[in-house]
């Protein structure tokens, strides 16, 4: 287990980052040089810092957070969306999520993710989700594109629940 580290992004100033994956020939020499890339967890951005000792290549980018939400997903398919997953969004991230359900949804299918918080009134609406993962328990998004609205709701939700240091 590696101790943990304060490494706060420079663009929004949070200390909720933690080690990305390496990629590319750049980020594998400078590895070498104990230099590595870090992801914001709330602002996406990457950049990289000196760590003084060699570190694990991560394989995701994005800590997932534990929820529990009601949530519908719709193939972007079905022009009159009557096509209706329903399911429970059991873990969260900013470019993704897993959702328990016992429909079956093809990979790479294109879909519309609507999941209700508690903290919001209004459900969140992400327009652009793949199906990136199949399971027996349900389907894993990555989240293709959303409303910047929506995404920063998003972002006020992991803020709550991520560690501060989730490195």
């Amino acid at each position: 287990m590696f101790a943990m580290h304060t490494w706060n992004c420079p663009r929004c100033g949070t200390s909720k980052t933690r080690l990305a994956p390496r990629r590319g020939v750049t980020d594998h020499l400078l590895g070498a040089l104990t230099i590595y890339p870090v992801r914001c967890q709330l602002c996406a951005h990457r950049f990289t810092t000196f760590l003084g000792r060699m570190k694990t290549n991560p394989r995701r980018n994005y800590d997932r957070v534990s929820v529990q939400y009601p949530a519908q997903v719709r193939p972007t398919h079905d022009p009159s969306q009557h096509v209706v997953v329903e399911g429970i969004l059991s873990n969260l991230s900013l470019r993704g999520c897993r959702v328990r359900t016992s429909q079956r949804i093809p990979m790479g299918c294109q879909v519309m993710l609507e999941f209700h918080p508690a903290e919001y009134d209004d459900p969140i609406m992400i327009d652009g989700a793949i199906v990136r993962s199949r399971c027996a328990e349900g389907i894993g998004l990555r989240f293709s594109s959303l409303l910047r609205s929506e995404e920063r709701r998003l972002r006020r939700i992991l803020d709550l629940r991520l560690p501060d240091h989730a490195n």
